[in-house]
């Protein structure tokens, strides 16, 4: 269902362009160029593959936490859709013992459309900045729900049940903004699901034991399936931690997703700088240059000087 919604979402609204040309934008990314070659990858190349890794981990991290958090308060899943889809049809036939209705995961689902389209859009309006543009006013929406809920169920619990449970649909959107920019940006891979990363684990298992050759593309596939799998499961595990030990306060989970939208947003940022380096960290690393080069001279005229003074 993501990748289904995220298509739709290239080709539904007016002036976006279509769905041939945005695949072609897609498969033209950094990702896919640098998996091109079979030698051996030098230090730089290295590091931007150590860089994309990074940001999928914090992506992936965040997916798991987050839909502990979620399916524990409110019994759906905020961050991938094929969940929800099942849940629909085990309302449909009424086995939905929690008494949520159709209309209600429906409505979730929605919710990730639109954070979806939000992204092609601003993608399409601001190239290689889409994703922080998109997810800032829905992740600003996010913190101030999640900081009213925490307040209300610390001093005054007078939230209304029937609000708190449509709490899902303010921060779903956002998961949306992050399944497009992860599997339509640099980092061209999905973030927030693991089926498609077992498969290529299972692959190289089989490669591993059949003594087969790994290709170096092949080789970082792997690599970032891994590193996927392995931080959404501590994403997972933090969540329920954390849940726990709220829960044991009589908080009952209120305030889990606190920090969490601060840290979608660096994510995002960070995101938009693989696309395209940032101003601000291109002066910083100017500068350190430039601090570097000083210190150098400097190093350089003290050893001529004591070289003149015969020391």
């Amino acid at each position: 269902p993501e990748t289904l919604l995220w298509r739709l979402s290239c080709v539904l609204p007016q002036g976006f362009k279509s769905l041939n040309s945005t695949h072609s934008e897609v498969t033209r990314t950094p990702a896919s160029s640098r998996r091109r070659f079979c030698g051996a990858m030098s230090a730089p190349e290295k590091w931007t593959e150590v860089k994309h890794r990074l940001v999928a981990c914090m992506f992936s991290f965040i997916c798991g936490y987050v839909d502990v958090v979620s399916v524990t308060r409110w019994k759906c899943f905020a961050t991938m859709m094929t969940g929800n889809v099942v849940f629909i049809g085990r309302a449909f036939i009424g086995q939905d013992v929690c008494n949520f209705m159709a209309k209600y995961y429906l409505a979730v689902i929605f919710a990730f459309f639109v954070g979806v389209v939000s992204y092609s859009y601003a993608e399409h309006r601001w190239p290689d900045r889409g994703a922080s543009r998109a997810a800032a006013p829905i992740l600003a929406i996010w913190l101030v729900m999640e900081a009213v809920l925490f307040y209300d169920s610390t001093i005054h619990d007078i939230f209304p049940m029937e609000l708190y449970h449509w709490t899902p649909l303010a921060f779903a959107p956002a998961f949306g903004v992050l399944s497009g920019a992860s599997a339509g940006g640099r980092l061209a891979t999905p973030t927030n699901l693991v089926t498609g990363h077992l498969v290529t684990i299972s692959s190289a298992i089989v490669k591993a034991c059949t003594k087969q050759k790994w290709g170096q593309a092949f080789k970082i596939k792997t690599a970032m399936s891994c590193s996927v799998l392995a931080s959404t499961l501590a994403g997972a595990l933090t969540g329920a931690g954390v849940l726990k030990c709220m829960f044991d306060d009589g908080t009952h989970g209120h305030g889990a997703l606190l920090p969490i939208g601060p840290l979608l947003m660096i994510c995002f940022w960070l995101n938009d700088h693989l696309a395209k380096p940032r101003s601000l960290l291109k002066k910083m690393k100017k500068l350190r240059k430039q601090l570097n080069g000083s210190g150098e001279a400097r190093d350089s005229a003290t050893s001529a000087h004591a070289h003149g003074m015969g020391l």
